[in-house]
């Protein structure tokens, strides 16, 4: 091999790498969004059982599902992302309403 032979297979094993952390990251992502909404699922409804507020959390994830999808819109262009951004945005607001209310 010569030099250029090993300079172009070692950028495409730093460009596969780089991909595979990418898709890593965003996979952690989803388990993160995951994991948010049921451990803040099963603390609503804790909370909820003994009487305490329990809309700061519902307000919470809804408000961190709305940031990753309004950057994800930016970023990608897909509406989708936006209608998902509007709807949790919505019901974050619903929720930090409802909270400030004593809910």
């Amino acid at each position: 091999m010569n030099k250029e032979e090993i300079l172009k297979k070692s950028r495409n094993e730093n460009r596969k790498r780089d991909e595979m952390e990418i898709s890593v990251h965003n996979k952690s992502l989803k388990w993160t969004y995951v994991v948010l909404v049921l451990t803040a699922s099963i603390f609503t409804l804790i909370r909820d059982i003994n009487g305490q507020p329990m809309m700061d959390l519902s307000a919470t994830v809804c408000f961190s599902i709305a940031a990753g999808n309004i950057y994800k819109f930016i970023k990608l262009k897909d509406k989708f992302y936006l209608i998902i951004f509007f709807i949790t945005l919505a019901v974050g607001i619903f929720a930090t309403v409802r909270f400030f209310m004593g809910h």
